[in-house]
């Protein structure tokens, strides 16, 4: 998608005078079964002089007084809002935007997001719990705008890198800087943002057009693209992939979610919207394989990690089909319990809040299940350094995957995060929500090895809700003692949060993948769902999950790639 920058010219002297940006990126357009949302270009780009709006007021030179429209604005990080972007929307002089990363990031919070994430995709609606539908007395995220769900008639980037900004803004000041209130004197510095795409109206119509391409031209042309990707899973006890599991026989599920988003594509760093709960749930489950008496627990533990939950439940709601058409090994009658990890990097003295669905507690059965879940964590949270507590008000489910599993069954279970209501987490589904926004930080002058290695204070934070979970997991699937001894590992955390926050190219990442796979590597990591499956992230947890919960074994190379063959080497789910 290129973005260019240089003064109004003719095409002859175009590539003389234009000045590429390399470190953008660009707002997309979305569609789902009725709308669309997001961004996008004309076929060859649209563009416009620039004018630099570093504080309000600068706008109304774009807006209304300007004399050589269309405008290209270059905002401050720090104006990226609501009332901003709407007034631009409406106003036919505006070509385009770019926005320059605010550094720090915004003090007041930002969250292109909704206020009700994934509003209408959850369990409540008027059939269920009425009263708690379209996040009816809890607004979850307070902070959120809904930018990301807007329709916008022009190009919107996000620009990276401050030098880029700086020579944009230099370029300003020298040809385009309003001269005692009259407009400056050609020639002026413009900007060209594409980033055209042939989607339109909705999925259901970009989905006619392609298969009309398709069936009528020679050369047919993809009009638009699922978001598709994989859902990572894995079990404390070995399950037959090609079999089915007794409908009698119950298992513990314990999942979170592997996806972010932002207001713009693939810049989606997630560090408390998803990683530090998926870096938990990882910890989580080294320790209970490795823990005395896992393998003879009465119980199996499911590990689940889903994908494209951003997008209204994509990767619950395929797995949920899946065990009802019976094409899962597993079904939804052998879910016993449902413990799930929401957002927990922000924990406020140690506290994590266990959310349950107070609709499904009105059955009695239900509820004695789910009390028997609230106690296991409750013990857990001794010595765990977790601080376990309910909200003590009947309040509805937060946004999550567990939601989506209660529309098909009642399910007892639990949802654990660092917010008792509101979320804590001023960033969400936003570009700053990073790893300094969870607290990690380094020592000067350290390596990037040994920043690998430095057990940070988010790391201990995050293993001990790791621990807790592990404990609760073993004391739900039957174990009757020696859950205390069972502890996460704050080393293999410290790596995970560095290996999905700051650099995935680093030498513990590099040992777990194959040789042609290592151009997944490289820093910084971003965790949006993918177009061309599977997203990085995906591929990255399924190795680090076989990896921390695996059996090593001694095999040539040939019988690694060929295990159906060796005797007792038959492969596992």
């Amino acid at each position: 998608i290129p973005v260019f920058l240089g003064p109004c010219g003719g095409n002859s002297v175009e590539r003389k005078i234009y000045i590429p940006l390399n470190r953008t990126a660009p707002c997309v357009r979305l569609l789902n079964a009725t709308h669309q949302i997001g961004c996008q270009s004309s076929l060859s780009g649209d563009t416009g002089v620039i004018h630099v709006v570093e504080k309000e007021e600068d706008l109304e030179w774009a807006l209304s007084k300007g004399p050589h429209p269309p405008y290209m604005v270059l905002l401050d990080g720090n104006l990226f809002s609501r009332s901003i972007l709407m007034q631009l929307r409406g106003n036919s002089r505006i070509s385009g935007l770019a926005v320059a990363a605010a550094s720090p990031a915004p003090s007041q919070g930002f969250s292109p997001g909704l206020k009700c994430p994934n509003d209408g995709f959850g369990v409540y609606s008027e059939d269920y719990g009425p009263q708690f539908a379209h996040c009816n007395g809890s607004v979850w995220n307070p902070l959120g705008s809904g930018l990301s769900y807007e329709d916008f008639p022009f190009p919107i980037f996000l620009l990276e890198d401050a030098n880029e900004t700086q020579v944009i803004k230099e370029c300003f000041r020298a040809h385009n800087v309003p001269r005692e209130g009259a407009g400056p004197a050609f020639p002026l510095c413009a900007m060209q943002l594409q980033s055209h795409m042939h989607a339109a109206a909705s999925t259901v119509t970009c989905m006619r057009r392609s298969s009309l391409q398709s069936a009528f031209s020679i050369n047919p042309e993809i009009v638009c693209d699922p978001l598709l990707d994989y859902n990572v899973w894995s079990s404390l006890h070995p399950i037959n992939s090609s079999g089915k599991v007794d409908p009698g026989q119950q298992l513990i599920l314990a999942a979170t979610r592997l996806d972010s988003r932002s207001f713009f594509w693939n810049v989606a760093p997630g560090a408390e919207g998803s990683v530090g709960a998926f870096a938990a749930l990882l910890a989580a489950a080294e320790a209970l394989q490795a823990a005395p008496g896992a393998g003879s627990l009465p119980r199996n533990v499911l590990f689940a990690f889903f994908q494209g939950e951003t997008f209204d439940y994509i990767g619950s709601s395929r797995m949920v089909f899946d065990m009802e058409q019976e094409k899962f090994p597993l079904r939804l009658e052998n879910i016993g319990a449902f413990l799930e990890l929401g957002q927990v990097a922000l924990r406020n003295d140690s506290v994590l809040w266990v959310h349950t669905d107070p609709v499904s507690r009105r059955n009695e059965s239900v509820d004695s299940q789910v009390r028997k879940v609230v106690a296991a964590l409750l013990r857990s949270g001794s010595g765990s350094g977790v601080s376990v507590r309910e909200p003590g008000v009947s309040q509805p489910l937060p946004p999550s995957s567990f939601q989506r599993f209660l529309r098909s069954r009642p399910i007892p279970g639990a949802v654990l995060s660092d917010h008792r209501a509101a979320f804590r987490n001023r960033y969400f589904q936003s570009l700053y929500d990073t790893a300094e926004n969870i607290g990690i930080r380094y020592p000067e002058g350290l390596t990037p090895e040994e920043q690998l290695e430095f057990v940070t204070d988010t790391a201990k934070a995050l293993a001990e809700v790791g621990t807790l979970l592990a404990r609760t997991l073993f004391v739900l699937a039957g174990g009757a003692n020696g859950s205390e001894s069972i502890r996460a590992d704050p080393r293999t955390v410290t790596r995970l949060l560095y290996g999905f926050l700051i650099n995935s190219n680093n030498s513990w990442f590099q040992s777990l993948i194959k040789p042609d796979l290592k151009g997944i590597l490289g820093p910084p990591p971003q965790h949006s769902v993918a177009v061309s499956s599977p997203a990085n992230t995906t591929q990255l947890v399924q190795l680090v999950l076989a990896n921390l919960t695996g059996r090593r074994l001694n095999l040539s190379r040939e019988e690694c790639q060929n295990p159906g063959k060796t005797p007792g080497t038959q492969p596992e789910v």
